[in-house]
């Protein structure tokens, strides 16, 4: 395999003969992912990548496993290479109690003030803060690292190793808000992004300067990242979805909209503008029967209750409440974004 070419530590994962850890030194911190090849990659034909990204307090295998119970199997099925980065972690003490924290830096979780007050009422329930981060004010929750760059690095590593032709983002609740962090630092380097349960922070959620293909979803019965209303349940502020759904489309122009209703599994309305800039896409999907969820699923994912990636066997993860239809419903939107 050409992955072996990386000047990087692999092992192979607990569960799969397919599935690598990669580790990599990224601005002095070690940094790590998992990697999926398709059971019918061929050596050096194009292929596409996913990059697939956990949320506050999940793991790299979390997110792999409880998305639809295997995000792999959709990687089997569409013939793409998945990878899942973990996000930098700390053990917070309390007591003799240790609580495990991962998060991403999007550039907005680890602000604490805009022109317009904090990003966390008075009362909010303040988050445990990442040791090395300095700065983080009050309302900072997620780490203060360089995680766009990190994911940039690791993207351009698997290009030198496989023949890569699009790439697209998928991520959950502060994955969904990284995905677009990403989205709008490097617009010209991906085919689509989806931005699953993770409204950015009130005033603070970003445009790319150049289009791109864009997906938000949200679940109306979200109050851990609400989409609708401004307020979360633990008092922090989130951009309506609505807002940034009209500010992308708004910026790339988009000359037509026009909104569907799904009910084939939970009652979906989708708004979707067209005839934008370079012919990008952007939509909006709204899940009435939903709340901070995964399509398709009716229990938290990204968790896995173990210790990192491959430290312990992921199959302790619980998927029994878990339908088959959520990943392969974004999957096929993202694909179909590049035709």
């Amino acid at each position: 395999m050409k992955i072996l070419l990386l000047l990087i530590s692999l092992s192979p994962f607990l569960n799969s003969q397919e599935m690598y850890e990669m580790e990599m030194t990224f601005e002095n911190d070690q940094r790590s992912y998992l990697i999926y090849e398709p059971k019918n990659y061929q050596d050096s034909l194009p292929i596409d990548l996913f990059i697939g990204i956990h949320g506050y307090g999940g793991t790299a295998s979390g997110f792999e496993r409880e998305t639809t119970g295997n995000f792999n199997k959709s990687a089997d099925k569409y013939n793409f290479i998945a990878i899942y980065p973990q996000g930098e972690i700390f053990y917070e003490k309390w007591l003799f109690m240790k609580t495990f924290v991962s998060s991403w830096n999007d550039l907005a979780g680890s602000v604490t003030k805009t022109s317009t007050g904090e990003t966390c009422a008075v009362d909010a329930d303040i988050a445990p803060k990442y040791p090395k981060c300095k700065s983080g004010g009050r309302c900072s929750w997620t780490s203060c690292s360089n995680d766009i760059g990190y994911i940039k690095k690791v993207i351009d590593n698997t290009k030198e190793a496989f023949n890569i032709k699009n790439i697209y983002v998928v991520g959950m609740s502060n994955g969904g808000m990284m995905a677009q962090a990403l989205a709008c630092a490097y617009p010209e380097l991906f085919s689509g992004i989806a931005n699953v349960v993770g409204m950015q922070h009130k005033d603070l959620s970003c445009t790319p300067e150049k289009p791109v293909n864009f997906i938000i979803y949200g679940g109306a019965k979200d109050t851990v990242v609400p989409p609708i209303s401004v307020k979360s349940f633990d008092g922090y502020f989130y951009e309506p979805m609505e807002n940034t759904f009209k500010s992308w489309s708004n910026k790339f122009n988009c000359k037509s909209m026009k909104q569907i209703k799904n009910e084939d599994f939970d009652l979906i309305e989708e708004k979707i503008a067209y005839g934008c800039d370079n012919n990008v896409t952007i939509t909006s999907i709204l899940n009435n029967d939903r709340g901070h969820r995964w399509p398709g699923v009716n229990r938290d994912v990204g968790y896995c209750n173990t210790l990192v990636q491959s430290i312990k066997p992921y199959a302790t993860c619980n998927n029994n409440l878990i339908n088959d239809w959520g990943n392969d419903y974004l999957v096929e939107k993202l694909l179909k974004l590049s035709k």
